[in-house]
This record gives C-alpha cells, structure tokens and sequence, in this order.
C-alpha cells in the first residue's frame, strides 16, 4: 500500500512538473517567433543607408501605390477623372471609377504606412516581419523546434532581409503570409481541433482571397482537402467540429467575403466582379490561363502606347510562353529554386531525396506543393510572386530536407557537423553573392531600372521649381513599352505633378486649360530622357537632360 501512495506520489509531482514547464516552454516558442520577425525588421533597417527606401519601377508597382494612396485617404475608390484619357495607363482602371485592378490586402498594408509614418513602403517592410514570424509558426506545426527554426532561418536569409519582396512594392509578402497560416494549421486542427487554430485558418483564408484569389484558391483547396480526409479518418464527431472549426471559420470569414463585395461594388459596380476582372475586359485580348484559347476581340484603346502594350508587347510574350510551354516552365521553376532557396539547398534535397521520400510528414508536404504547383501550371507564366501562397510548404520541405540530410549523412558526428558547417557557410556566401547578380543589381543602384531614373530624375528636377506642375509625356519610336512613365496619385488635381499622356496638339490644349494654373512640361521619352518647358506654338526650347539610360 505504501508503494502504491509513494508511486501515486511520484506521478503527481511528475505531473504538476509537467504543467509548471508548459508555459515555459509555451513562452519560449512565442519568442523564438517573434525574434524570427525581428531579424528581418531589424537587417533591412540597418541597411536603410546602403539601400534607402525603394522607389517603384514596375508598372505593378504605381497601380499598387494607386491604392494605396487611396487607402491612406480615406477611399476605397476614386472618381473617374473628367480627363481620363490623358491619365489612361496599365495596371489601373478608369471607369467605372479610377482604382487599381489588383486586390486590396497588400495596398492596406501600405496604406497604414503611408498614414501613420508617410511612407508606403513601411508596409512592405513591416509585411516581410509579419511573414518571417508567420513561417516559423507554420513550420512549428510540422515539424520539431530545431529543424522548424532552421527552415525559419533560411527564408530569412533568402527573402526576408533583402530579396525583390522587400525591395518592390509588388511582392508576395501578404500573399505568402495568409498561405503561411492556412498550412500552419492544418497539421494543428488535425491533432487537435480548436477555435483559435481554427481562426488563424480562417484568417489566412481571408488574406488569400484579398491577395492572390486564384493561387490561394488553389492552396486552400489543397490543404482543406487534406484536412477533411484527416479529421474524417480520426472519427471526430461532427458537433465537435461543428463547435471548433467551422462556426469560428464562418464567423471571421463572413464579415470579410461582405466587405469583399462591398469593395468590389464601389469599385466596379458589382458585388461579385473583382476590378482585376473587370480590367481584363476593358483591356486585354488573350487570357493567361491555358485553357481560355480564342482571342477575344480588341477593344477600343484610347491611345496608342496601352493599345501597342497590349496587341504588341504583351501579347508576343504569352504567345512565346505558350508555345515553348516547357521551356517556360522549366526556366520558372529554376527561378523560383534560386528565389526561394538558393543551390546549395535544392542539391541537398536531391541528394537525399530517396530518405526524405520515406518520410511520411515530407510525403504530404509534397504532395500538397504539386497540387497547387498542378493548378499553377494552368498560367503561362509562374513568377515567385505567384507562388507566393505556398511559401510556407517550400520552406517547410527544405527543412525536412536538412533534417534528412543531418541523420543520413556518412561519417561521425563530428563530420556530419563540418559538413553542415560547410553547406551553411556556402548557403549564406551565394546567397549575399546572389545578390550582386547583374539582375539584382537595381538593390543597390536606382539608375539599373529605367523607369525608376526616368521619373525620379525628372521629379527631382520638377519638385526644385516653384508652383505645380503638368507634364506631358511624348514616347519617341525607341520607347519600350513595357516602361510606362504616365501615373498618378489617387488625388490627380491635388497633386502637386501631374503626369499626362499627350494626345495631340488639339486634346493637349483642352488639358492645358484645365490645368491653367500650373506651368506644362514636355518629357520625351526616346532612349534619352529629355525635359523642356511647352510651347503651343513651337513646342520646343532648350532642353534640360534628365538623364540618359543606356539600352
């Protein structure tokens, strides 16, 4: 009897050790997850002197600071502009109401740090914290701490300090945050149904579909599959699940698919038209995706740049990809490999990829990335901000490939370290190389992107003169049309230059009138930038160089 209470003891105070140490080590982890979103903040912040804050480049880039700006001023739209045609550009809409085409999330983001420390970019900074600390909570569903914090450690290196999704203001930051807590649950609710892991799901669902609709469609059907098999295999009953999975995912998801119609109906004027939709109808003949083959007939274009972008430039780069489909994908993938991961990463999970293959957690985690990668596929083009909602899986994988490759590795153990030494070593040295890479090098010099020399240099000129000012922009037979220089703020009248498209002499004159009191510029754009005040009657003066871009 008396070794019967002595064990009964022993268990007790085993257990009450037990719970003393769960909130330690529940402490712990929350840490290590908000250091993981500190390392990213803090490296780009100490690179601010080097880099400084980007200017945007790609023409995705203004549409998405379009809404931005929008945001930040209170608006989910703007009023078309009763000189619509000379502000016309690529990427945003003008009727029915002049916003961006492209979902919201990312530009709210911007928007709270256009607003509360006036520059947008803070959002995409802030955004890129938000993700590393999102990847560490994911990859800790899946995997142990150690190889979890590993995984968390080479996104760092790779895209969180300095990559195209901290530099731009149209990376998959966002994107890949909501993809991070739909994967970061799954293995969660499986082990465990809860409303709070429930709400995380649920949240990322939402981000998702107000980031990259399609692709996170694509996710999430990939990952709720997976989950439903799993609940139903362990015979949870359905009261439970009702309790703790889907009353708390329907009571976050139904207030934001309402403000999802709301946006797009004071946007587009329906409810259930997104303005990428209705901008794919006003502007583009050919559908990226591969199972739309007719062309659609052109519309009528207001001017001739958006009609040559759109029947010239864009339409011969996705008939090249579709013809050469393969060539395509391959070169995709290979960037995406380099992107997300770097070499010495890829060669160590196909080194022992037969290992890692037995490994049921792996298995799955591949198998949810060929799913969505299946879907994916349907587009003529994948860039790694399309992929961007399976960020987390990517990562995911090549930690279970570490791991992998540390217990299969020949030789003792102190070998198997210097051998991880070295890979780790090479990892970080081609990832800072990489970074030198003649592509890359727009990181470290503004004038590598042309469109960024052109406005910033004319802008710069333009914000030294008093009074406001009204460009017009004139494209000479050398201008590639993929540099758009004509965008604007969401308050064009307010702001302080206004970029215009020149339509002609007569159409010129109706915008100079409007803008009466504001002193008009002629920018030509020919491979040389050129600036010089207009004239109606000439339209020549000495012209003031702004800069020359080499081709």
């Amino acid at each position: 009897m008396a070794v019967v209470q002595a064990s009964a003891c022993e268990v007790a105070q085993t257990s009450k050790v037990a719970r003393a140490a769960r909130p330690r080590a529940i402490r712990a982890t929350w840490l290590l997850i908000l250091l993981a979103g500190l390392i990213p903040l803090v490296g780009r912040a100490v690179l601010i002197p080097v880099l400084g804050i980007p200017k945007p480049a790609i023409q995705d880039e203004f549409a998405y600071l379009l809404a931005a700006d929008t945001f930040a001023s209170g608006r989910l739209t703007n009023p078309t502009h009763p000189m619509a045609e000379h502000f016309e550009t690529l990427q945003e809409l003008f009727r029915p109401t002049y916003a961006s085409k492209y979902p919201p999330m990312s530009s709210l983001a911007m928007a709270f740090g256009q607003k509360l420390f006036g520059e947008p970019w803070i959002g995409v900074w802030l955004g890129m914290g938000l993700l590393c600390a999102t990847l560490c909570w994911s990859l800790l569903g899946w995997l142990p701490r150690a190889w979890a914090l590993a995984g968390t450690l080479v996104a760092i290196l790779r895209i969180g300090i300095v990559s195209y999704w901290t530099e731009t203001y149209w990376g998959g930051s966002w994107a890949a945050i909501g993809g991070a807590l739909v994967i970061g649950a799954v293995p969660r609710l499986i082990r465990r149904p809860r409303a709070a892991t429930a709400l995380a799901l649920a949240a990322g669902l939402g981000i998702l579909a107000n980031t990259r609709p399609y692709e996170g469609l694509l996710l999430a059907v990939a990952c709720l599959g997976y989950l439903a098999v799993a609940l139903a295999r362990r015979r949870i009953g359905f009261g439970r699940l009702t309790r703790s999975v889907i009353l708390p995912m329907a009571a976050l998801l139904a207030p934001v698919f309402a403000w999802m119609g709301y946006y797009n109906y004071r946007v587009t004027g329906r409810a259930l038209e997104m303005p990428y939709m209705t901008y794919e109808k006003q502007y583009t003949v050919w559908s990226p995706f591969l199972w739309q083959m007719q062309r659609r007939p052109a519309p009528a274009y207001s001017n001739s740049v958006t009609r040559d972008f759109w029947l010239v430039a864009f339409e011969s780069e996705y008939q090249f990809a579709r013809n050469h489909l393969l060539k395509t994908h391959v070169s995709d993938l290979l960037g995406m490999a380099r992107f997300f991961l770097g070499w010495p990463i890829v060669l160590s999970m196909f080194a022992f990829v037969v290992p890692l293959s037995k490994n049921p957690k792996a298995r799955r985690a591949f198998l949810l990335c060929a799913v969505f990668y299946a879907g994916c596929a349907m587009d003529a083009r994948l860039f790694p901000h399309y992929a961007a909602p399976a960020t987390a899986l990517v990562y995911v994988l090549a930690a279970f490939a570490l791991r992998t490759a540390w217990r299969h590795s020949p030789g003792s153990p102190g070998e198997r370290r210097l051998l991880a030494g070295g890979v780790v070593a090479l990892f970080v040295v081609t990832t800072a190389v990489g970074l030198f890479a003649p592509k890359n090098r727009f990181y470290f010099s503004a004038t590598d992107y042309h469109v960024r020399a052109k406005r910033t240099h004319a802008e710069e000129q333009l914000l030294h003169e008093p009074g406001e000012h009204l460009v017009l922009v004139r494209y000479g037979p050398r201008h590639d049309l993929y540099e758009e220089l004509v965008y604007n703020p969401a308050d064009i009248d307010g702001s302080r230059i206004v970029w215009a498209r020149s339509l002609g002499t007569e159409k010129d004159g109706e915008l100079i009138r409007y803008f009466n009191n504001r002193k008009i510029w002629l920018l030509e754009e020919d491979g040389e930038v050129k600036l010089k005040r207009y004239s109606a009657s000439t339209e020549s003066t000495t012209p003031t160089h702004v800069g020359r871009v080499l081709r």
